[in-house]
């Protein structure tokens, strides 16, 4: 990504598509997306997107992990908090 030619708000908009569709993203649906003028661009770009978010060598946290939540979303007007709609939830967990 950087030696990308591309600019930067292109990667931000891929990794949001990336990131939040529930049912995960394909080539076809991230060429559309995106406004790519090829399905190989779109392909590649998802390729290395996946690559990024897997760390080789992995194991299960052990010892003492922190685990929160928080929801992302934008304001709308109703419910506020947890039951408010439009919001993703995120959880994280790291090892001390």
């Amino acid at each position: 990504m950087d030696s990308s030619k591309s600019p930067i708000t292109y990667w931000f908009k891929a990794m949001w598509w990336f990131t939040t569709r529930k049912s995960g993203v394909n080539a076809v649906n991230f060429k559309e997306l995106l406004g790519f003028g090829s399905y190989g661009t779109a392909w590649t770009w998802l390729q290395k997107l996946r690559r990024c978010t897997i760390r080789h060598e992995r194991e299960k946290l052990s010892g003492r992990v922190e685990v929160d939540k928080f929801f992302v979303g934008g304001q709308r007007s109703g419910k506020r908090g947890r039951g408010a709609g439009g919001k993703f939830i995120v959880a994280v967990a790291a090892e001390r």
